[in-house]
């Protein structure tokens, strides 16, 4: 999946879980520091992200609000796990 696909999966995904019906979303919305994206939808969102790598994510490992807090960054870090998963 080309990484336009990719962003545009997981924009429809996030306007479908997101409460305002994705009004707004853009590949550099805040998502978590900006409290759009609740506790259960950003375990939807790890979810997806395990997903689309084909394998688990340990979330304890990974600061979301730093690395996941856009579209564009989630995009960016499948892209480069995938990478080095060979997938």
């Amino acid at each position: 999946m080309t990484p336009r696909v990719l962003r545009d999966s997981l924009l429809a995904a996030i306007a479908d879980w997101d409460q305002s019906g994705g009004v707004n979303l853009a590949g550099d919305t805040p998502l978590i520091s900006s409290g759009r994206l609740d506790s259960f939808n950003l375990l939807r969102l790890v979810l997806w992200v395990e997903e689309e790598l084909g394998r688990p994510v340990d979330a304890t490992r990974i600061d979301l609000a730093a690395e996941w807090d856009t579209v564009d960054q989630i995009v960016g870090f499948v892209a480069r796990h995938r990478a080095t998963n060979g997938r």
